[in-house]
């Protein structure tokens, strides 16, 4: 019934704002199950920690769901535009569900060991909230106060900014991580307001809105380009810089000199390798090389 009713909320509100509330919604999921469960534990026969543990996992499991909800329509929007077929879009998602499945419980498996073990430290912001609000509910410890003191904080950044549940996730990190976050949304908010729409305005009245929309969108396309640059380059750093971490764990003198050598070798080598392939992949897919041209959907 959650999945349902409140993925469709968060669909229909990732299509209105362009951002889906995983978060939020899932908070709400969350509290929903555990006071089910909780409340239900001698007609369910559960004790606490299989009441929390159910609770979690059905928060797992909605999350996942409106979350692939929300990629799903986002791919049909996208593939849309371009002049795909409804059919060609439903063949490829079905096709990456099972391999993505396999590969994201593997990856989660291996992670929950690591943290299990303390071979790693995630901040994993959202995690520690869910966790934080179980032990509240599970074992009556922390303050509700504060408790109800964020919730009324957090309705009202959501009312004031509407990122209350970006402002609540962002005061699980520190500072390093949070203030390139807020110089950048700063500097974005001033170019557009210095630079964005003072030109659009003049385009505006010398050509007239069509041509300004039109010089509008693709003004932004270039910062949308350079930005999802950034978060591919970040993302693939971080899974390079990953593995290699785990490789050292399994070197004996992971500070020598040869080792040193190698791993840089294997860094070059894999990144060359990685872009060969996605140049090859794009070109072949015609997005380099090809002619600029306008896509057009066949009726």
């Amino acid at each position: 019934m959650t999945t349902f009713l409140l993925g469709a909320i968060a669909v229909r509100v990732m299509g209105e704002t362009g951002i889906e509330p995983v978060s939020g919604t899932s908070f709400i999921v969350l509290l929903m199950l555990l006071g089910v469960f909780l409340n239900a534990q001698d007609l369910l026969q559960l004790d606490t920690q299989d009441a929390v543990l159910l609770g979690l996992v059905g928060t797992t499991v909605f999350g996942s769901a409106i979350s692939m909800s929300g990629t799903v329509i986002g791919d049909y929007k996208n593939s849309l535009y371009i002049g795909n077929r409804p059919y060609h879009i439903s063949k490829g998602n079905i096709m990456g569900v099972i391999p993505g499945a396999i590969i994201g419980a593997g990856v989660a498996i291996f992670l929950s060991k690591q943290l299990a073990d303390g071979t790693i430290d995630l901040m994993a912001p959202q995690a520690n909230a869910f966790a934080t609000f179980s032990v509240i509910f599970a074992e009556g410890e922390g303050d509700l106060y504060l408790l109800a003191l964020g919730f009324l904080l957090g309705m009202f950044v959501e009312w004031g900014t509407g990122m209350g549940t970006s402002f609540g996730l962002g005061m699980y990190l520190d500072i390093p991580h949070t203030l390139p976050m807020l110089i950048g949304g700063y500097s974005r908010d001033k170019w557009e307001d210095k630079r964005l729409r003072p030109k659009i305005e003049a385009i505006k009245e010398k050509e007239g809105a069509t041509v300004a929309e039109k010089q509008r969108a693709l003004l932004l396309l270039s910062t949308f380009m350079v930005a999802a640059g950034l978060l591919t380059g970040e993302a693939f750093f971080g899974t390079e810089s990953s593995i290699l971490s785990f490789v050292d764990t399994l070197v004996s003198n992971p500070d020598s000199r040869t080792w040193y050598f190698a791993r840089m070798g294997g860094f070059i080598g894999l990144n060359v390798l990685i872009g060969g392939g996605i140049y090859l992949l794009f070109k072949r897919a015609g997005v380099i090389g090809g002619d600029s041209v306008d896509a057009v959907l066949e009726k």
